[in-house]
């Protein structure tokens, strides 16, 4: 019996262990092939990063270069406008198309990042917009102010030829009156003559021309007066915006500075 029973405890140590060792080698050949996967699936994915920080990089190179285009664009039409003393609405369509284009890459670099670039372009996009508002607003009140003028003349015309007419007249008068004492006669016997018509009449025209020429220069007066108060306003307004801008291209060139120089696979 002890012949019959070694040899078959035997036989299924034997047996165990050869499956046992086939156990340990699948295993072992499962877990080094999950291995190979993860590592080629990581490979995969640093190759997708790595290739899509490229991507972003060069599109956030260029939405910045055609936002600072767009940006250039208004500087050069705002100081051609300067350089003319004379705002018009060509040149304020002008910029406002340029400005419209700077707001449109603006919403392009805050889809793109990171958000210090996007807040700075945004504040360089609302100082512009502001500016064609004021620009805007300063063309209508001048217009105004011009349009209401050229209503009230001041009759300088009218003043004028009723100033002559009433020298011409005292003139005559004064000779009439000289004639009157070289002859003897009184001065009362002037009383009733045609002349001292004119005389009254021309003094009474002098100062209706007067009158209507005083009230239409107070009037213009009043109406240059209010819009040297809002163009005044208006240009502090610019000239905030302009001190403002400076200081957000400088942080808007920086933040372009560091974000191009970092690595965008980490963000």
């Amino acid at each position: 019996m002890k012949d019959f029973v070694i040899p078959l405890v035997i036989a299924v140590i034997g047996l165990a262990a050869t499956g046992l060792g086939a156990l340990v080698g699948a295993r072992a050949t499962r877990f080094g092939a999950e291995r190979n996967a993860e590592t080629v699936r990581r490979q995969v994915q640093d190759q997708a990063a790595v290739e899509h920080g490229h991507w972003l990089r060069q599109q956030r190179l260029n939405t910045y270069e055609s936002f600072l285009e767009a940006w250039d664009e208004c500087l050069r039409i705002t100081q051609a406008s300067a350089a003319v003393h004379d705002p018009d609405s060509t040149g304020l369509e002008d910029l406002r198309e340029a400005a419209g284009r700077m707001a449109e890459r603006a919403r392009r670099i805050a889809l793109l990042g990171p958000e210090e670039v996007t807040r700075t372009a945004e504040e360089l996009t609302a100082t512009m917009q502001e500016d064609v508002a004021v620009s805007t607003r300063f063309i209508e009140v001048a217009q105004a102010a011009t349009a209401a003028v050229d209503s009230r003349a001041v009759p300088a015309d009218a003043v004028a030829d009723a100033t002559e007419e009433y020298r011409q007249r005292t003139e005559q008068l004064g000779e009439l009156m000289r004639s009157y004492r070289d002859q003897g006669r009184s001065l009362r016997d002037l009383d009733g003559h045609p002349l001292l018509g004119e005389v009254v009449r021309t003094i009474e025209q002098y100062r209706h021309a007067s009158r209507e020429a005083r009230g239409a220069l107070e009037e213009n007066l009043a109406h240059l007066s209010g819009t040297v108060e809002e163009a005044s306003a208006m240009v502090d307004v610019l000239t905030r915006n302009k001190q403002a801008r400076e200081l957000s291209r400088e942080r808007f060139t920086s933040a372009v500075r560091q974000t191009l120089g970092t690595p965008p696979m980490t963000e």
